[in-house]
C-alpha cells in the first residue's frame, strides 16, 4: 500500500523506519510481522516484504477466469451478490487476483490462510503513529485503523502476495480477503480516518505524512504521501491501501513501491473479479 519513489535502492528508506510509518495501514502490516507462508518462487525474498509465520496454513488457491467486462463496480446491474453464509478459503480463493490477473508478471507469490495472522498481527493494537508524531485524532485513528477494519472477531481468510523486481525497486502487491462475525461496513472507518487526517499532514522533526482520500470502483480508502529521512536524505514515500464490504466479508488491496496508476488498474481488475463471482449455495 505504499510505494517508493527513488533512483536506486541505495537511498530507500530503511526497513524500520519506512515500514514503521505504513505498518498500521491494513494488509502493509506484512511488511513488518513475523508470520510463516509458503511461497511459489524459491528466490530470496527482499527483506522489506518478507513474510513469515509458523503458525498460518497453507495452500494454493483455485483460480477462476477474470471477467473482460469493462463494467464499474459500482453498477449494481454487474455486481455479485453478496452471499449472507462466509465464503469458503476455496471461494475466497476464486475472487482474490491471481498471477494471470496482474498487469506485471511477478517474480514471486506468497499466500496464507486460517485467522491467525489477522487476530493476532493485523488486529492487534499499535502506537506507531503516536509514538512518531503525538497524541491527536489523526495519529489514533492511524494506530487504530488495523485492529478497527478487522474487527473482535475475524472469522478466517486468506492473503495472496506477490512481488515484481524493477531496477531500483520491488514492487509489492497485498491481496486479501477476511470473513467478519458481522457484515462488513469498512466506509466508516475510512470516513473516521479521513475526517481525522485529511486537514493537515502529520509531522515530526525528520517525517512528514499526508493523507488524501482514494476511491476506484467500489473501493475506498487512503492514499498516504510521505517524506521520510533514510538517515542521509529525503525519500517521498507513496502508501495505497482500499478496501470493499462484501457481505461478511472485507476485500482489501494494497501495494508497496508500485505507481498510482498501477495501482488503480489492479484494483478495477479486482473489482471486475469480485463482480463476476457467483458463490456457492450452502
Amino acid at each position: 500500500m505504499f510505494g517508493l519513489r527513488s533512483n536506486a535502492r541505495s537511498i530507500a528508506p530503511s526497513v524500520t523506519r519506512a515500514s514503521g510509518l505504513i505498518a498500521t495501514v491494513a494488509a502493509a502490516a506484512l511488511l513488518s510481522s513475523g508470520c510463516a507462508q509458503s511461497s511459489s518462487s524459491s528466490q530470496d525474498r527482499d527483506s522489506a516484504a518478507a513474510v513469515s509465520s509458523s503458525d498460518a496454513s497453507s495452500s494454493e488457491p483455485v483460480e477462476a477466469d477474470s471477467t473482460t467486462d469493462e463494467a464499474d463496480a459500482d453498477d449494481g446491474e454487474d455486481s455479485a451478490v453478496e452471499p449472507e453464509h462466509l465464503l469458503t478459503e476455496r471461494e475466497i480463493g476464486q475472487i482474490l487476483l491471481s498471477a494471470s490477473d496482474l498487469p506485471f508478471t511477478p517474480d514471486t507469490h506468497s499466500m496464507m490462510t486460517g485467522v491467525d495472522f489477522f487476530q493476532d498481527q493485523l488486529g492487534a493494537e499499535d502506537d506507531t503513529y503516536t509514538q512518531s508524531f503525538g497524541t491527536n485524532e489523526c495519529t489514533s485513528a492511524m494506530d487504530r485503523i488495523n485492529s478497527d477494519l478487522v474487527g473482535e472477531s475475524p472469522q478466517g481468510g486468506v492473503v495472496q502476495e506477490y512481488t515484481h523486481e524493477l531496477e531500483d525497486r520491488t514492487e509489492s502487491l497485498y491481496v486479501w480477503m477476511l470473513g467478519l462475525e458481522d457484515a462488513a461496513d469498512s466506509s466508516l472507518i475510512w470516513d473516521g480516518v479521513i475526517d481525522a487526517c485529511m486537514d493537515e499532514p502529520l509531522q515530526s522533526d525528520t517525517d512528514t505524512v499526508s493523507f488524501e482520500a482514494f476511491q476506484a470502483e467500489g473501493f475506498r480508502g487512503i492514499e498516504l504521501e510521505m517524506d521520510v529521512h533514510n538517515g542521509e536524505s529525503m525519500v517521498e514515500v507513496l502508501g495505497f491501501s482500499a478496501s470493499q464490504d462484501f457481505g461478511r466479508h472485507l476485500l482489501m488491496v494494497s501495494a508497496a513501491n508500485m505507481e498510482a496508476d498501477t495501482f488503480r488498474e489492479i484494483v478495477e481488475s479486482q473489482a471486475e473479479k469480485l463482480a463476476s463471482f457467483q458463490p456457492q449455495a450452502e
